[in-house]
């Protein structure tokens, strides 16, 4: 039996999830909430994706900006609070959302989920709270103190999961046993449908980078930065990957794609090594709308990428894949096939600069002779 009960569900007027997502977080996780929504069409769903760090760090603003802009596509969800740069912007935006008397709120982080717990208290008092942990400690004896102001708890069993699982069957798992959700397998893996309105937007950026019709060759799609340095490929490594690629074919097109805070050095980086090699490089980032990313990972004919959401983002719009990981959580992997191969970073320090260019370039060349 699930945690919020159908007669809850059925009561409901207005549900918050809780979830400091990331891109790929909710390209996954939006599989269940649209399913739940489709399920319960009179409730309002909302979604808090303040990470609580209360800081005005831009990749963080300019990211729950774009998970924003993403989620009014979508239709199913009413209203999102998004990252605050303040303890004051915060507690405004409490105030907002107690306006709203939410019925049920459910919390999903990986850490700090006592914090949101409390958060998802003050913002209704007479909420059913349900928080799912990360994992429990000392076998739950202190969840009653620690989740005071939950209703339930629900911790993941990885037991009850296949031993090479992906981050699909995790959360089929929680919503399972919080919602009652069932969805068949092949429901699981996510969908990134492109407006047409932004298709547009994306040929005239592609014409202007790439504007010699006789040089229209394959278009690779290359992201060489995370938002942590020990997964972060080195630039000069793409440059020599780029190279390698293109030694034969000067026809080649590819597009590097950074977040606006590294758009500067690697532009005029970039720019340099363009008028040395001769090489068709472009540099992307996003200019107006979340979708003008995706859309251009569409039109690639493949896409070489460290552990972002670009990785998944290439995954869900069925494109040739070569991710760099590290190997810690291997469930965020996209599943293996002849067109996606996941490199581990198994040598040195176990960074993703560990891996060689050489080591890339012939998984490359591999996976292309097959395709």
């Amino acid at each position: 039996m699930s945690l919020v009960s159908d007669e809850q569900f059925q009561q409901c007027q207005r549900l918050l999830f809780i979830s400091p997502v990331a891109l790929g977080d909710f390209l996954y996780l939006k599989t269940f909430l649209i399913a739940l929504k489709q399920r319960y069409p009179h409730i309002e769903l909302d979604i808090w994706l303040d990470d609580n760090r209360c800081n005005s760090d831009s990749w963080r603003l300019s990211r729950s900006k774009i998970l924003q802009q993403w989620m009014e596509t979508e239709g199913c969800f009413t209203r999102s609070y998004g990252c605050t740069d303040s303890i004051e912007a915060r507690k405004v935006q409490i105030e907002q959302a107690k306006s709203q008397q939410y019925d049920l709120i459910i919390c999903h982080s990986v850490s700090k989920s006592q914090q949101y717990s409390e958060i998802a208290r003050t913002i209704s008092p007479s909420a059913f709270i349900v928080s799912s942990l990360p994992k429990r400690s000392a076998w739950g004896i202190f969840d009653k103190i620690l989740y005071r102001h939950s209703d339930r708890v629900f911790s993941l069993n990885s037991d009850e999961l296949p031993i090479n699982h992906h981050i699909t069957d995790r959360y089929e798992n929680i919503f399972n046993h919080i919602t009652g959700l069932q969805l068949a397998k092949l429901e699981l893996m996510p969908e990134l449908v492109v407006p047409k309105s932004v298709e547009p937007i994306t040929d005239i950026w592609l014409s202007k980078q790439f504007d010699d019709p006789s040089k229209q060759g394959p278009l690779i799609f290359l992201n060489h930065l995370s938002t942590n340095a020990k997964k972060d490929w080195q630039l000069s490594q793409l440059f020599e990957l780029i190279e390698r690629i293109s030694k034969d074919d000067v026809n080649y097109r590819f597009v590097i794609n950074v977040t606006k805070e590294n758009y500067q050095q690697v532009a005029s980086s970039t720019k340099e090594f363009v008028e040395s090699s001769q090489r068709q490089v472009a540099v992307f980032t996003v200019q107006e709308h979340f979708f003008e990313l995706p859309s251009l990972i569409a039109r690639a004919d493949f896409v070489i990428t460290v552990d972002t959401a670009i990785l998944h983002f290439a995954f869900a719009a069925k494109r040739p894949l070569l991710s760099m990981m590290r190997q810690k959580k291997p469930y965020w992997a996209p599943p293996a096939s002849p067109s996606s191969h996941v490199l581990y970073a198994t040598e040195g320090k176990g960074h993703i600069s560990d891996i060689s260019v050489e080591t890339v370039y012939q998984q490359y060349v591999k996976m292309t002779r097959v395709n």
